[in-house]
């Protein structure tokens, strides 16, 4: 099945532009996802992406870096930060 999957996106030639098998996201919506769902939890239960405007998203991932970083946690990297913020910004099913 691989090797099928990995044939169509060569003669493509799209493997980045493909939505994920994820409810449609795009990879980098899909990465932000996991990197939520990876992160996040480890300090409070995950909000629904839907429950704030993309702009809300921003300013709070941007106080909850801060935090992370007071709590001597790593922030998310500016790759990390774009990828979280597009999953939480994508429209929900």
């Amino acid at each position: 099945m691989r090797h099928v999957l990995l044939g169509i996106l060569l003669m493509t030639g799209a493997a980045g532009t493909l939505p994920a098998a994820d409810g449609g996201l795009s990879e980098q919506q899909v990465q932000g996802k996991a990197l939520f769902e990876a992160r996040c939890v480890a300090c409070h239960q995950l909000p629904e992406p839907d429950m704030l405007t993309p702009s809300k998203w921003q300013r709070l991932l941007e106080l909850m870096q801060k935090r992370m970083q007071q709590a001597g946690m790593p922030a998310l990297d500016e790759e990390e930060f774009s990828q979280v913020h597009a999953y939480l910004s994508s429209p929900s099913e």
